[in-house]
């Protein structure tokens, strides 16, 4: 029975379906076109309201109910199952013009059919008087009998609103709609000042307007009023005003200028009422919803309901839980709420083990978590299935001690109440950090994808080239810090030091050697022919043997700069060899994006190594190495020219020769000739030793004091400067790597904008959240820099503990974005390090350099941040606000949003102002089902659905639920029993408050 619908509990909750509030019917007082009151055109008129998608109709008649009360006797009795409902309708005329062509302004007022009885409804027309007078008298809307009253009468707005008021003292019963378009206030004289007046005053006094969907977004300002005062959002319905049968055709909503009317609550008067709460949100003027054709087009994105029962055979031994559990959702926002261990959590939870979610170690519920099994002990959920069935009409199913498919999508996206926690978890931001990724990518126009269907190929394709000069530009550092540590090694006081004393002990030996020269001998005199001749072949052999001894040493010398050269050009080759294979790798990787945009990538690209000089060389230095090595075949005689000698072996063999003929010629000497010529060889041996030990001025050899001096002098007078100019060589390499970093960073911040307008839509002064592309320190740094220490040794990070706080509260205070402040940070660590014994400190200090100066422990990454502040900087309460945020309003994901109570841990005020606005947004977008306990959610985010669940422990755990919409009243009356903590508490809190 129409009158009788607001009993029927509906436990899907508010649903989007059409009505139709104005509209006359057979015997309409003025305008019928339905040619009279009769059983047969009733009849005729309720078959095409029953053939209609509209499911509730206001029957309008000009002062008067009686069209109205003939609609619904006719219905009750034609159709006496029907599911529509009839709701009285009455416009009047009001005495007030507001256009400049004197029309007055029509209002209906709707009434609540169950408060607005036969005796009620005729006190409201005897009471309520018109202008029209007879015999002095004004005449009551009941006198109103000829068609002329009709015509002509009007009331006033104030005297109507008085008349209701003592009618119906409950305001509920009633709803005040003023023509919003034709007899209504937009057609107001904006040139007359009273007009003006007068059409404000009327919008005060009414609660709602019937128009168009052009004038919803007027009345839903704030400031609409001439005065300056704030106004009040109100709904527009849009209505098909029909009087005849033919206007019925305007039921179907294709007819220009009367759009379809969708409201979204039970099909109620109360129902209607939560317009006047939610004129935004629960009225729609156009052809269809969209969440209604969402749920047409993403059928897979939607669930309508959760089964869960008890397997077959099972006795209930460990008590009843789930049996015959049948939920069904709707496909907006559902609130599930309950009292604590009421089984809220184990109906997100059932969901997310369904819906396949990668949340499950976070479960509560059915948690697998050795400590707090709960559920999943043996002995119970492996006697319970759950099956989850969707709008497409799949319907998954599993036992509850089943686990999570990873290798299957995310049906859903599950947030349990543990999860927020977990964020403190460096891998769970990594994850949210690579979400963040995936969601802006989500936002990133299509023309701007440039072919690619994920954030990091996209990423790869823009930033392959600033990743490559990063990679060449580490390589250098690195060769650099190789000179840089030599360098310090050098600077360090010890090295001078440890040079001094070498220096010293060469002078030492220096001194000692020309303190060892033997005492000089006489040349003998009276010697015979024979013997000057002897003397005088031992003087030019011995000037052979020197000659023979210095040629020995440049061949020696020659063969070995030989041999290195050899080894470079192989070297040389082999690099030159590995450019050529490069560039014919790069340029057949290029050649299918050439190919793909028209070009000949041979036409672009043509390089040519020849190797061939390299080869020549090679060939002519191995040539002269062969020269140097070979060995003379006949054997040394006096007849040999020894002049000739040029490789190494003979030129030794040579000198061996003649070291034996000195000292066979030596032998046939006289004594005195004997020890003059022992003399000047012992000269000779020490001359030649104090020159092996003093060195060559230009280039000397190591060892040498010559070499030592020239160490030193470096030491004191270049090294520094040396030193420093590799320092600000490096430098300039890491701000070089850093101006590459930011390269890549600028990607990121290029496919933001859109994030950026989105989030701008929920900030204000007291909440701003705000993406950043920002340069992120690795959570493996500390612990890579610390694995190069010793930590045991004396400095600035001795002790695990102590070194590991000393080093994150460095990093605390880099800005991570300036170049400056990280090159800061990595010379004040070295500075600190250095101010101790370095080598017992450092394991490897040229890991060290590379590792601080290379920049490769922070990358680009997005960075949610709220008040300023980042993920890490965040208490929990505000990492689950954000986390909450994100996924509410900027997650472009169609799946279900499953939120286990969001928020513990947040102030009301954020929950109501921030959060709910969020949830009110997200719904629009994707199905919501929200666990809760706070008000400021369930019904600050207007849930369609309310589930009231209870776990009946006495009862062996029995799981039982209600469900329905927020107006209706068993489930309003639950709110405010379990999330006001009862009416007379909500009462109370409320004039304590002081809140009228």
């Amino acid at each position: 029975m129409g009158l009788l619908l607001e009993d029927v509990h509906q436990k899907i909750g508010s649903i989007w379906k059409r009505w139709d509030l104005h509209l006359h019917a057979p015997g309409t007082k003025l305008s019928d076109g339905f040619d009279g009151l009769s059983d047969v055109n009733l009849k005729r008129y309720l078959d095409q309201l029953e053939a209609s998608e509209v499911q509730v109709f206001g029957i309008a008649d000009y002062f008067s109910f009686d069209s109205y009360l003939a609609v619904a006797e006719a219905y009750e009795k034609h159709y006496p199952n029907g599911a529509k409902l009839f709701l009285p309708n009455i416009e009047f005329r009001l005495t007030e013009t507001v256009s400049s062509d004197g029309r007055n302004v029509h209002t209906h007022v709707l009434l609540d059919p169950n408060i607005a009885t036969k005796g009620k409804r005729d006190t409201l027309l005897s009471d309520l008087l018109t202008h029209k007078t007879s015999d002095g008298a004004r005449l009551r809307c009941s006198e109103l009998s000829s068609r002329e009253d009709y015509e002509q009468a009007t009331v006033s707005i104030t005297e109507l609103k008085a008349a209701l008021a003592k009618v119906f003292p409950d305001e509920t019963a009633y709803i005040i709609v003023t023509a919003a378009n034709n007899d209504g206030l937009r057609g107001v004289d904006s040139k007359s000042p009273r007009s003006m007046s007068i059409s404000d005053e009327l919008d005060k006094a009414s609660d709602a307007f019937f128009g168009s969907s052009k004038n919803t977004n007027h009345f839903l300002r704030l400031d609409r009023y001439e005065d300056g005062t704030e106004s009040v959002r109100k709904p527009v319905y849009s209505g098909s005003d029909a009087h005849s049968f033919d206007d019925l055709n305007r039921l179907s909503g294709d007819e220009a200028g009367y759009e379809s009317t969708w409201i979204k609550a039970d099909l109620t008067f109360r129902g209607l009422r939560q317009t006047l709460f939610e004129p935004k949100g629960r009225v729609y003027i156009g052809e269809r919803p969209t969440v209604l054709k969402r749920l047409d087009q993403d059928a897979t994105r939607f669930i309508t309901g959760l089964k869960v029962d008890q397997v077959s055979g099972y006795t209930g031994s460990n008590g009843s839980w789930f049996r015959n559990v049948d939920i069904p959702f709707n496909p907006e926002l559902t609130a599930i709420i309950g009292n604590k261990g009421s089984g809220k959590s184990a109906v997100a939870d059932i969901i997310g083990l369904l819906g396949e979610s990668m949340q499950f170690g976070h479960f509560s519920f059915l948690t697998d978590d050795a400590q707090n099994r709960k559920f999943r002990q043996k002995g119970y959920a492996e006697n319970f299935t759950g099956e989850l069935a969707w709008a497409s009409g799949a319907k998954p199913s599993k036992r509850l001690d089943e686990d999570v498919d990873t290798l299957k999508p995310e049906a859903v996206k599950y947030l349990p109440q543990n999860y927020f926690e977990s964020l403190t978890n460096e891998i769970e931001v990594k994850a949210f950090r690579r979400k963040i990724e995936e969601v802006v990518f989500s936002h990133v126009d299509e023309s701007d994808r440039m072919g690619k269907s994920t954030f990091s190929e996209l990423e790869e394709l823009k930033t392959a080239q600033s990743k490559s000069d990063i990679s060449a530009l580490k390589v250098r550092l690195r060769e650099l810090n190789i000179e840089i540590v030599e360098l310090e090694k050098q600077a360090d006081p010890a090295t001078k030091t440890r040079l001094n004393e070498e220096l010293n002990q060469k002078r030492e030996e220096h001194r000692v050697l020309e303190e060892s020269k033997p005492q000089e001998v006489t040349k003998p005199e009276g010697e015979t022919s024979e013997q000057q001749a002897v003397t005088r072949q031992i003087e030019e052999t011995r000037e052979l043997r020197e000659d023979i001894e210095e040629r020995g040493k440049d061949a020696v010398e020659g063969l070995s700069t030989l041999k290195t050269n050899l080894v470079g050009l192989g070297t040389l080759k082999e690099a030159l060899t590995a450019v050529d294979t490069h560039v014919k790798e790069s340029k057949e990787g290029l050649r299918p994006s050439c190919a793909n945009l028209g070009l000949d990538i041979d036409a672009i690209v043509t390089h040519r190594i020849n190797t061939q000089p390299i080869d020549e060389k090679i060939s002519a230095l191995q040539a002269e190495i062969r020269s140097l090595e070979r060995t003379a075949k006949d054997p040394i005689s006096d007849t040999t020219d020894l002049t000739k000698f040029s490789s190494v072996p003979d030129l030794r063999a040579g000198y061996q020769f003649l070291s034996e003929k000195l000292k066979g010629l030596q032998e046939t000497l006289s004594a005195p000739q004997r020890r003059y010529q022992r003399y000047l060889q012992a000269l000779s041996d020490v001359q030649s030793k104090m020159t092996a030990v003093m060195g060559e001025d230009d280039n000397p050899k190591p060892g040498t004091i010559k070499y030592l001096e020239r160490r030193i002098r470096y030491i004191d007078e270049e090294l520094s400067a040396r030193l420093e100019e590799k320092y600000d060589e490096r430098d300039a390499l890491a701000r070089a790597i850093f101006e590459a970093k930011m390269k890549v960073r600028s990607f990121y911040e290029g496919l933001k904008a859109s994030v950026e307008e989105r989030l701008a839509t929920i900030n204000s002064d007291e909440f701003m959240v705000t993406i950043d592309a920002s340069f992120v320190p690795s959570h493996d740094f500390v612990d890579e820099f610390l694995d190069l220490l010793n930590q045991s040794a004396s400095g600035p990070f001795r002790g695990a503990a102590q070194g590991r706080a000393a080093l994150e509260a460095l990093m605390a205070d880099v800005e991570w974005n300036d170049v400056d402040s990280i090159l800061a940070f990595s010379k004040n660590i070295i500075s600190a390090i250095f101010e101790e014994d370095v080598d017992k400190q450092v394991k490897d200090v040229k890991r060290l350099y590379d590792l601080l100066l290379s920049f490769e422990y922070f990358d680009a990454r997005y960075e949610l941040r709220l008040g300023g502040k980042n993920l890490n900087q965040l208490s929990p309460g505000e990492k689950g606000l954000l986390l909450l945020v994100f996924y509410l309003h900027l997650d472009m994901e169609k799946t279900p949003l499953i939120i286990d109570q969001p928020e513990d841990n947040l102030d009301n005020d954020s929950i109501f102002s921030v959060l709910a606005n969020c949830i009110r947004e997200a719904k629009k977008t994707r199905q919501v089902i929200l666990v809760t306990h706070n008000p400021n959610l369930a019904v600050g985010a207007d849930a369609e659905q309310v589930l009231y669940v209870t776990l009946d422990k006495a009862a062996g755990y029995k799981f039982s639920y209600e469900s329905g919409s927020i107006e209706n009243q068993r489930i309003n009356d639950v709110i405010v029993k379990i999330l006001e903590g009862s009416k007379p508490a909500f009462v109370q809190r409320r004039l304590k408050y002081q809140i009228k």
